[in-house]
């Protein structure tokens, strides 16, 4: 027979009438279906172990927990270590005591006076059906009481067949001799160890006061060393705080000297503050006295040039300057082009001269030569240096150049009139837009803008008027990069363009363009 073999056939139980069952083995013990005697379902329940001596039971030696509400109950495995020293757990007879009730009132139900060697098997785990049966857990497996019948059918099945080749001699006696000395010896070894152990427990407890002082005495002894130790460790704590604080103290007065200094030194500044805010409060009273001087002589300056480039109107609406009409620059068709042109030289001129004054960069400079005067824009890349000068004047001229130049000064005086917080609705009308620009922002009188013009006449001679209108230019609006206010111009300024030529020369394509492009932008 192999290992295997062997491994199939071994049994996990075997039964054999020389096996010895002792106190030691047990482990742990049950009982099932208990029986009330009060008639209720459930029981509080608890065991008990005795031993006998010399015909007599003798007092428990373990009671096992209560289990609470059970008719079933299993208690936990025997613990040795809580039993007492000098039990014999050899001992193959014991008397089990099972008890049962509620409360603190409890009454035996089972008294049972066990041979460990006469029970049997029941298998690897509990089963018990009779009334107040009590199982024992060993170390193979549960045993306990069975019926006639089943114990002959557990004898026959438990026969074991084995081979004899696999069977060995058991100990001689002479061996099982040996082996009980041995064991004796053990427990004479075991029985002086726990005499020894009692000697030493009574000379200790004989000494307990000694040892108590002793004690006392370490105690106090190592609380006195502690102390030494803390109180060296705060010295040394106390030693670095001090020398923090005198540094401390060091920097503190450094820090003083230092803003006492600082102090010093911000006096004398604010002193210097004070008489910078004085100078600066006399400025500005001087530069508020140069103001309304510059005001005024603005006004005066601007009131000559109204003088000297008279602005009139007739009842048809019709503008003249310096007696020259200058129609819309939509309406220049079949015009005089002599009269045209001085107009629009004077015009021109007129709007350099209010630029100088304002220090209004012109986005679009004016070069002024008479009737010959010609206009500049350096603004639209699309034209090359030489191209970018047109002329004023229709004569001898593409009318394009001409029609351009126009527009361009009357996007001058939009410029002119965005900066003074003026809206441009139609920029066609120049003269108009000027006019209102000198008398609305500018200070100058009305009297000296509007003399009369007769009705149809193409010449006016300026008359003196009635009750002039007084305003007070504003210096202090921001220019932008191209002098204009930031912001570009305002969009009723720029929604009505100047009309555009009806033929486009062959040298400014990209301005016929641009003109065109702003006609429909923002006509």
């Amino acid at each position: 027979m192999n290992a295997a073999d062997d491994k199939v056939a071994r049994k996990v139980h075997v039964e054999l009438y020389s096996q010895q069952r002792r106190l030691r083995h047990l482990r742990s013990i049950s009982a099932r279906n208990l029986v009330n005697p009060a008639g209720r379902a459930l029981l509080d329940s608890y065991f008990t172990l005795h031993l006998w001596h010399d015909s007599h039971i003798l007092p428990e030696f373990y009671t096992s927990e209560v289990i609470r509400d059970s008719l079933n109950p299993t208690w936990c495995s025997l613990d040795f270590g809580l039993m007492p020293d000098n039990l014999d757990t050899s001992v193959s007879r014991l008397v089990v005591r099972v008890y049962g009730g509620r409360g603190d009132r409890f009454s035996a139900l089972i008294e049972w006076d066990v041979h460990l060697d006469g029970l049997r098997y029941v298998g690897p785990q509990i089963r018990a059906d009779a009334p107040n049966s009590i199982v024992f857990g060993m170390t193979d497996g549960y045993y306990g009481t069975l019926s006639n019948r089943k114990k002959l059918a557990d004898r026959t099945q438990g026969s074991l067949q084995v081979d004899e080749n696999i069977v060995r001699t058991s100990y001689s006696v002479f061996s099982l001799i040996r082996l009980h000395t041995a064991q004796r010896a053990i427990k004479q070894t075991q029985a002086t160890v726990k005499r020894v152990h009692r000697d030493i427990e009574e000379r200790l407890r004989s000494k307990a006061s000694h040892i108590l002082m002793l004690k006392d005495r370490e105690q106090l002894q190592i609380g006195i060393s502690m102390l030494h130790s803390e109180l060296k460790r705060q010295r040394q704590a106390l030693e670095k705080q001090t020398d923090l604080l005198l540094h401390t103290q060091m920097e503190l007065a450094h820090r003083a000297e230092e803003l006492e200094k600082k102090r010093e030194c911000l006096k004398q500044e604010w002193e210097t503050v004070q008489k910078k805010r004085r100078k600066q409060e006399d400025k500005r009273s001087m530069l508020q006295k140069t103001n309304a001087q510059l005001t005024v002589r603005r006004r005066q300056i601007f009131s000559e040039l109204a003088f000297i480039y008279p602005i009139a109107a007739n009842d048809n609406e019709e503008h003249f300057i310096c007696h020259i009409k200058l129609p819309n620059s939509d309406n220049f068709q079949a015009k005089d082009e002599a009269s045209v042109s001085g107009a629009l030289g004077f015009t021109a001129h007129l709007v350099c001269m209010v630029t100088l004054f304002l220090h209004v960069p012109l986005r679009y400079p004016v070069l002024h030569r008479g009737s010959k005067s010609r206009i500049r824009d350096d603004i639209t890349d699309k034209l090359t240096d030489k191209d970018r000068e047109f002329p004023l004047y229709a004569k001898g001229n593409e009318r394009f150049h001409f029609d351009y130049g126009v527009y361009l000064l009357n996007k001058n005086i939009a410029q002119l009139r965005y900066y003074c917080s003026l809206n441009t609705p139609d920029l066609r009308r120049t003269l108009y837009n000027l006019r209102d620009l000198l008398e609305s922002k500018l200070g100058v009188p009305a009297s000296r803008l509007r003399p009369s013009v007769p009705r149809g006449s193409s010449v006016a001679s300026p008359e003196s008027g009635g009750g002039a209108r007084q305003h007070v230019l504003s210096i202090s609006a921001p220019l932008g990069v191209n002098g204009e206010k930031e912001g570009g111009t305002s969009g009723s300024a720029t929604a009505a363009a100047a009309t555009p030529p009806k033929e486009v020369g062959p040298r400014h394509g990209g301005v016929d363009q641009d003109f065109h492009g702003s006609r429909q932008t923002l006509g």
